[in-house]
């Protein structure tokens, strides 16, 4: 880390990118949250609620029917 360190001193405003990369990932983090809660996405959940299921059940009924 020294290494790193000492040719990361020699940049001049490197403490700003910590900054900037906290700024990008809160930002991505509230727009997931925001988006996992807008109400318009209660019929998308609840059609991928049951994905699973509905794939498990078409895939045993090729099974049977071959």
């Amino acid at each position: 880390m020294k290494l790193v360190s000492h040719y990361l001193q020699g940049i001049s405003d490197v403490g700003f990118f910590p900054s900037i990369s906290l700024l990008i990932f809160f930002l991505f983090f509230a727009g997931m949250v925001w988006w996992a809660f807008k109400k318009s996405n209660k019929a998308y959940f609840a059609q991928m609620e049951s994905y699973a299921l509905d794939e498990d059940d078409m895939k045993s009924s090729e099974i049977n029917n071959n």
